[in-house]
């Protein structure tokens, strides 16, 4: 178990971006004064020459005007200038589950851990490759819980974000503005989906629709109807003109995106209410999870679209699996699912079942926190995750080595929602009340 770990002076600066973030909704100001006024204190952060006087004055000042709220951490500062230095930041919010070094059977009250993760190559994994200390811009176009934010494919500067508040919105990050939102369900956005090409966008929603929308014009394409509210969907791999659509009643459904009609034998019953979708690397297996802790593998025919239900696990601790990733490895594949049992697992992929590699508690609260893969460092050195967390932090960690590599804090309430561009440069976060900050490393 992990207690602690020693973080450089980047958090510093992390506290008080958090500290900011914790009474910036407070403040009787216009949208755009606020986001301005986050970056501008960003900015001022990285600016060594005053940085501690600056600390000290602005620590005065909100003790004296939030003496019962603050406390000593929320604004301690360096007192060392022109050097580097660490301090003790506790890391309760994740703790790894592994079995004694060198012990032929797992310590008491903890499970073995079966299976292999990639190779590291790396001699170690540098605080420095996740070092996301700048926060370039805020969004806060929502009004409601981000519970999903996507890159699209290949892409560092178009960004998509669903909402409880029954929108989808498309933001530019070059330069930072809000393209489209677009507007037509009447329910809370589950899921999306972005095409291969970018050229269109996916969503599933609680009103028992699912919508293709243009992501030029922002207007609605095709109207998928279900019976029962829907709460995933992907595209078919290699057939955008299809998809596949899971709803609460357990069901998951194949659907010709051209007709907006079901397709004739794409019909299958797995079990309970389905919360997340994922295909497999080969596009032929699809990975199916519901509120009972199951995850299923399901056969997907690629010219017909028919399913065919196989293999079902069953993560330890039980509760929701409310995220799914799938990330190629060497040797095999590997799956990352989150679970609102507090819980992280990675597994191997094996044809179509899975073996256990890892797992991890987290302090998720029972919500519906998402974790997902770091695409460059997964597929070279091994295996890390970015996830969520309910304090309102987001944390970078190395499931090979059982240890955080980077804890950063910006949000005044949970995490739902991470994603990081195809080449690590930025990461993006979502919280409960619709607050979407971009994170860059310097």
């Amino acid at each position: 178990m992990i207690s602690s770990v020693s973080l450089t002076e980047q958090h510093n600066v992390q506290q008080i971006l958090a500290l900011d973030a914790r009474y910036n909704n407070n403040r009787n100001t216009a949208p755009h004064i606020k986001t301005l006024y986050m970056r501008r204190r960003s900015q001022l952060l990285r600016e060594k020459s005053d940085r501690d006087k600056y600390f000290q004055l602005r620590a005065k000042l909100l003790s004296s005007k939030y003496p019962s709220v603050l406390t000593p951490s929320d604004y301690r500062s360096s007192s060392r200038t022109g050097s580097q230095h660490s301090r003790t930041c506790s890391m309760d919010s994740l703790d790894l589950i592994l079995p004694a070094a060198g012990a032929g059977t797992p310590q008491t009250g903890r499970r073995k851990v079966r299976g292999h993760l990639p190779p590291n190559r790396g001699s170690t994994a540098d605080k420095d490759s996740y070092a996301f200390t700048d926060m370039p811009h805020i969004f806060d176009q929502h009004s409601k819980a981000v519970r999903l934010v996507r890159f699209a494919h290949n892409s560092c500067s178009l960004l998509a974000c669903c909402s409880d508040d029954f929108t989808i919105s498309l933001s530019s990050l070059a330069p930072y503005a809000v393209k489209c939102v677009l507007v037509g369900h009447t329910g809370p956005v589950r899921d999306m989906d972005w095409s291969i090409d970018n050229s269109s966008l996916l969503s599933a929603s609680v009103d028992g629709t699912a919508r293709l929308w243009s992501c030029d014009s922002g207007t609605c394409i095709r109207t998928v109807t279900s019976s029962h509210p829907l709460t995933a969907v992907r595209f078919q791999p290699m057939n955008n003109n299809v998809c596949v659509a899971g709803d609460e009643e357990g069901i998951l459904r194949g659907y010709n995106l051209s007709t907006g009609k079901p397709l004739s034998g794409s019909r299958e019953r797995v079990s309970n209410s389905l919360t997340c979708l994922e295909f497999g690397p080969n596009s032929s297996i699809l990975w199916a999870s519901n509120n009972k802790g199951q995850i299923f593998s399901v056969s997907v025919n690629m010219l017909t679209c028919q399913l065919k239900r196989l293999k079902v696990t069953s993560v330890p601790g039980g509760g929701s699996v409310v995220s799914l990733a799938v990330r190629a490895g060497h040797p095999s594949p590997l799956l990352l699912a989150s679970s609102t049992s507090d819980l992280i697992f990675m597994f191997n992929i094996h044809k179509d079942g899975l073996l256990l590699v890892r797992k991890c508690s987290a302090k998720l609260n029972g919500l519906p926190i998402r974790s997902v893969f770091c695409p460059i460092a997964t597929a070279q050195r091994g295996a890390f995750i970015v996830t969520g967390c309910a304090d309102g932090s987001v944390l970078v960690f190395d499931m090979e080595k059982g240890k955080a590599v980077n804890k950063l804090q910006g949000h005044s309430c949970p995490v739902y929602g991470v994603c990081l561009s195809y080449d690590e440069s930025i990461l993006i976060s979502s919280d409960s009340a619709g607050t979407v900050i971009v994170w860059r490393k310097r």
